[in-house]
């Protein structure tokens, strides 16, 4: 008789290309997926993989044993989850998340559904939060980008759109807007540039080559410093509304800007969760 469980690891084996990863989402050793695809292949009397060195390779067989029952598995496991949902089993979890101090401060705090579940969060940068989701500190992490990293899935929820900031009074250029951004004392997250990069990357296919007067990785605190006359920065559009409309600072070619895409990223294990998806598309 199969065991279910061998063709929930046969899933993962075949969507990660790799038995480790497979069993690092589903918190077993690689001895047990292995066993469970061993014997899975024994009851069907056919080889679902090649084993390579690096990964192991579909054969027909497998591939036709994916495409009849991952369906199938995949509905049977978000039943499961709904039914212990809805008994009441769960009322309400806590969820833990994190994301970029700024974009969940405006942009993810006001749309959290607390009908659904609790939130704690944090705020680092997409590249250590990662790492934390993949050790099931985090259910889900708002990303930055996207890391290619077995195991996660990704969604897009935002579009942030980045503009050149001035204090109300600067003179825009009436002609070469990279002359006048090259004259102009600079306020930036970081030495590296980043949101600054991406501008001059997108308008003018050329790095920077700038220096920054001054320093703050916090894009509010680049708002009051730019309210205050310092200079100018590059900032997103859902942190200036309130200041532009209010005359405190100025769009400067208002007609440019460079976009990124943000994202949900969660373990593809979590993929059935009810609450995990209501949440997901509160966020969308």
């Amino acid at each position: 008789m199969i065991d279910f469980e061998w063709y929930r690891s046969f899933i993962h084996v075949y969507q990660q290309r790799s038995v480790s990863a497979a069993a690092r989402i589903r918190f077993l050793t690689q001895p047990a997926v292995s066993q469970h695809i061993a014997a899975l292949e024994a009851e069907l009397e056919t080889s679902l993989f090649i084993r390579a060195p690096r990964q192991m390779i579909p054969t027909d067989a497998g591939t036709a044993l994916y495409t009849q029952v991952v369906g199938l598995i995949d509905r049977l496991e978000e039943l499961s989850l709904e039914m212990k949902y809805e008994a009441g089993e769960q009322p309400r979890p806590v969820l833990k998340f994190g994301g970029p101090t700024e974009f969940v401060t405006h942009g993810i705090v006001p749309k959290l559904p607390l009908d659904v579940a609790q939130f704690t969060a944090v705020f680092d940068l997409t590249v250590l939060l990662l790492q934390r989701l993949l050790a099931n500190e985090l259910d889900f992490i708002i990303a930055t980008k996207r890391i290619d990293e077995p195991g996660v899935q990704y969604v897009p929820i935002a579009d942030e759109r980045f503009h050149l900031i001035a204090p109300i009074g600067y003179d825009a250029p009436e002609a070469d807007l990279k002359e006048w951004m090259d004259r102009q004392r600079w306020i930036s997250y970081g030495l590296e540039l980043p949101i600054i990069r991406r501008y001059y990357q997108t308008q003018f296919g050329e790095r920077p080559g700038i220096r920054p007067e001054m320093i703050l990785p916090n894009v509010d605190a680049i708002l009051k410093a730019i309210e205050a006359g310092h200079g100018i920065s590059v900032l997103p559009d859902y942190l200036v509304e309130a200041a532009v409309s209010a005359r405190r600072v100025q769009r400067i070619a208002p007609e440019r800007f460079a976009t990124n895409q943000l994202y949900v990223a969660y373990r593809t294990d979590s993929r059935h969760n009810p609450v995990l998806q209501q949440v997901i598309k509160a966020l969308g």
